[in-house]
């Protein structure tokens, strides 16, 4: 099959305030990559897969962080696996595999330079959109976090916040085959059904019951957590992160992993910082944040373990796959109100490509 002329991208038009809104990210029809543009060392990509996680809203902001935010303009960025379709790259060929640049994911084809390209070895018994989940990002940030970050042992307690997301998930069950006892935090009572009867977590707080009640929430984590916290892994901030420090046990870890709860407010100094920040001192505890590339070079460990982990039946983990690029602007959006529906355990969602396979030849 040749490639069409055109294809479906998405570009942001102008900076979010607040909430993503229609006119942000823009769906556009434009010219599709041609094989005569491919120079050498370079592929030509057909996106099978993109992933949409949390950390996008901060890379719409014009805010100095650990990568550039994405330009007015420029074509929306994203993790893709990707189908090598052409090639003037020595290590790929057509049929190939790869996990795409994550700069312009948003299209349906691209060119790319094959150094920057990494190809997937196929795991038997895993969707290909695994490597953008529990094998990807979400994977790799849930086991560096808590193993270099948090340092769990055996016997100790993990409390984990945004316990039945992508990554939250993760991190429970990584601290429950460690000999945890772990207790979630999640929203609502269906995900914390799930994570009590499906990940067999030793308890679960459900946030939305305190109805933003700080003393109301702190009586819950009372309940829940009479011996204290020695690793809370945090994804969403706020008074949730503030409430969790008046529960420290000594030298406790808390991993700042991010904070969904702020990622909508335009100002981040609007943003409520932990007034509670002396438990720190007093429990000579350790609060940390981390990137997960600053572990890019033990990626393959991780996934070899996580793999392992899946196949033995300790490690499970969900998706939620939308057809077509064009429903990939209202998903992200469902993505920060917990709109991911009928799939409990996986708020990372991946837009499934819906152009038919195809194969050029580059001679």
């Amino acid at each position: 099959m040749s490639l069409p002329h055109m294809q479906k991208v998405v570009r942001m038009m102008q900076r979010p305030v607040g909430e993503i809104q229609d006119g942000d990210l823009v769906l556009r029809e434009e010219k599709c990559p041609t094989i005569e543009e491919l120079k050498d060392g370079e592929i030509l990509v057909h996106r099978l897969f993109l992933s949409l996680d949390p950390a996008m809203r901060g890379w719409m902001r014009d805010l100095k962080s650990y990568i550039p935010p994405v330009k007015v303009g420029e074509i929306m960025r994203g993790g893709t696996i990707c189908e090598v379709v052409a090639s003037k790259h020595a290590g790929f060929k057509v049929g190939d595999v790869v996990q795409g640049a994550m700069n312009e994911g948003w299209t349906e084809f691209a060119i790319q330079k094959g150094k920057a390209t990494q190809k997937l070895p196929p795991i038997p018994g895993l969707p290909l959109s695994a490597f953008l989940g529990v094998l990807g990002g979400t994977g790799m940030t849930a086991y560096f976090g808590l193993l270099r970050v948090g340092v769990p042992k055996a016997g100790e307690t993990v409390l984990v916040s945004g316990a039945a997301g992508a990554t939250g998930s993760v991190v429970c069950q990584i601290a429950k085959i460690l000999g945890c006892k772990v207790v979630g935090i999640a929203g609502g009572s269906e995900k914390c059904r799930w994570l009590k009867e499906e990940l067999g977590l030793d308890g679960t707080i459900d946030y939305k019951a305190a109805n933003g009640d700080p003393e109301a929430f702190q009586q819950m984590l009372r309940q829940n957590l009479k011996g204290g916290v020695d690793v809370f892994f945090d994804n969403v901030g706020g008074m949730i992160l503030n409430e969790v420090l008046r529960r420290l046990n000594m030298h406790a870890r808390v991993v700042i992993c991010g904070a969904i709860s702020g990622y909508n407010e335009e100002d981040p100094r609007k943003v409520p910082a932990p007034s509670n920040y002396l438990s720190l001192l007093t429990m000579r505890a350790k609060m940390e944040g981390f990137i997960v590339f600053d572990y890019v070079k033990e990626f393959p460990i991780a996934v070899q373990q996580l793999a392992s982990w899946i196949n033995e039946g300790k490690l499970a983990f969900k998706e939620d796959v939308r057809d077509g690029l064009e429903n990939a602007t209202d998903s992200l959006k469902q993505l920060y109100t917990g709109g991911n529906k009928g799939k409990l355990g996986k708020c990372i969602f991946i837009v499934r490509s819906i152009v038919s396979s195809c194969h050029v030849s580059c001679s």
